[in-house]
């Protein structure tokens, strides 16, 4: 039984260094955090689209889409015909022809062109320079969201790799303390319950690192997607540490009222609400347009009064026109314009409060994450060294197996803190410096 037991104990240490092998073997590619923003903003799906939406806008931006330049049609048909003719003339005489042909062929150009819609137009125009640049603040705004996530992703695997190399460290503890128990159940100096319990939390050890190392593989394919890559891709990431900066609250609101791209887009939005209500009211004034046109018609026989019909040349006038009554529709919709306009501009009072929430209570989170860092640092420093001299304690007989495992476990929850607030301080930044339009992409 005893053997069996040091031949499990065996065959999990093995299984744990396989997959650790395994992992730091395949893994040789390491991504920086550099590589990955440039690939993100290169690959990543959403700026593509986004990308591609900022050229349909440009496209769609252009007076032609707006209705100021004139419409010109060209069209030509031939029509002919072989009829089966008979004429009775009132002096007698008659005519008939089983297959009297008749030819015919128009041609022409026609132009049409709106010269005043009510300076509808105008509004068009200034409608679709509108929609481009909020093309443009929304593809800014993709660019930063995606950076943020790339940025914050990184750092999480490497705050995990941390995590998982403290974990490596107390399942290597864990191993020497069922090893020492062993010896001395041998030589009489301690009971056999003391071995199975050190087995016991050597493989409670082992199960949350193998947890641990599937987090990061699954971190690892999360940060694939976000840079447009095969999600099975293997690789590492530098070990970097969170770095905490400080932030005024004052100039968290001032830049966020200035350059914040949700704002940006909601004040465009308003804009176009604007100009919807200018659309509207130009149903109340005439339509004038112009047309023209150079018409070509051919229609001939060989036998009958007239063998050649031709006429050709230019032709042109001007109409206008206003809608005296529709049922006061012009009205509702210059009503529902101005009341769309109203919610709009409400809708963004609301965003600039929520927005200014969201800011506050990031900076109330990076405050004290900067106080946690400061604070779990040397607890982590403390618990470490207890560790340290509670394992040499536990080598000597002077700690029984509670309090070595109690040192161990405080340990980890001390560096699990410091990683944590360390991480912390850097999404509440990164959070930030998106809320003010100022993400710095390494």
């Amino acid at each position: 039984m005893k053997d069996l037991n040091v031949m499990n104990f065996k065959k999990t240490y093995l299984t744990i260094v396989l997959l650790l092998v395994g992992i730091y073997a395949i893994g040789q590619d390491t991504l920086t955090l550099s590589d990955a923003v440039k690939l993100g903003l290169e690959n990543n799906f959403s700026i593509r689209i986004a990308r591609n939406d900022v050229t349909i806008a440009d496209n769609n931006n252009s007076v032609g889409n707006a209705g100021m330049l004139p419409k010109i049609d060209a069209s030509g048909a031939s029509n002919n015909s072989k009829y089966n003719l008979k004429q009775e003339s009132d002096d007698g005489t008659e005519y008939s022809n089983s297959s009297y042909p008749n030819y015919g062929l128009t041609s022409g150009i026609q132009l049409n062109w709106t010269i005043f819609d009510g300076f509808a137009m105008f509004a068009n125009k200034k409608k679709y320079s509108t929609l481009e640049d909020l093309s443009n603040v929304n593809f800014q705004m993709t660019v930063e969201d995606v950076a943020a996530s790339i940025i914050l992703n990184y750092y999480t695997i490497s705050i995990e790799n941390n995590l998982l190399e403290n974990y490596h460290e107390i399942l290597t503890l864990s191993r020497d303390r069922f090893k020492i128990a062993r010896e001395k159940a041998a030589i009489g100096t301690s009971y056999q319950i003391a071995v199975m319990q050190a087995e016991v939390d050597y493989r409670a050890d082992s199960s949350q690192m193998l947890q641990q190392v599937n987090k990061i593989q699954n971190l690892k394919i999360n940060l694939n997607k976000l840079i447009g890559r095969e999600p099975e891709i293997n690789f590492e990431v530098n070990k970097i540490t969170p770095e905490v900066t400080a932030i005024e609250l004052n100039s968290i609101i001032n830049n966020l009222l200035n350059q914040n791209k949700e704002l940006q887009a909601a004040k465009l939005n308003l804009r176009l609400k604007e100009l919807a209500i200018r659309e509207a009211q130009a149903s109340r004034y005439p339509k004038i347009n112009l047309s023209s046109a150079y018409n070509f018609s051919r229609t001939s026989t060989p036998d009958g009064n007239t063998e050649l019909y031709r006429t050709y040349g230019p032709a042109f006038g001007i109409s206008a026109g206003i809608t005296l009554f529709n049922g006061l529709n012009a009205n509702r919709n210059i009503k529902n314009a101005r009341i769309n306009r109203d919610n709009q501009d409400l809708s963004n009072q609301e965003k600039v409060q929520n927005l200014k929430g969201e800011a506050i209570k990031y900076y109330n989170n990076l405050v004290l994450a900067k106080n946690l860092v400061e604070l779990e640092k040397k607890s982590a420093e403390l618990a470490r060294t207890n560790s340290d001299v509670a394992m040499e304690k536990y080598r000597i007989g002077i700690i029984s197996d509670i309090e070595l495992r109690d040192a161990q476990i405080k340990y980890l929850d001390a560096e699990y803190r410091y990683l944590n607030a360390l991480m912390q301080a850097k999404t509440a930044g990164v959070e930030l410096q998106v809320l003010m339009g100022t993400v710095s992409i390494p």
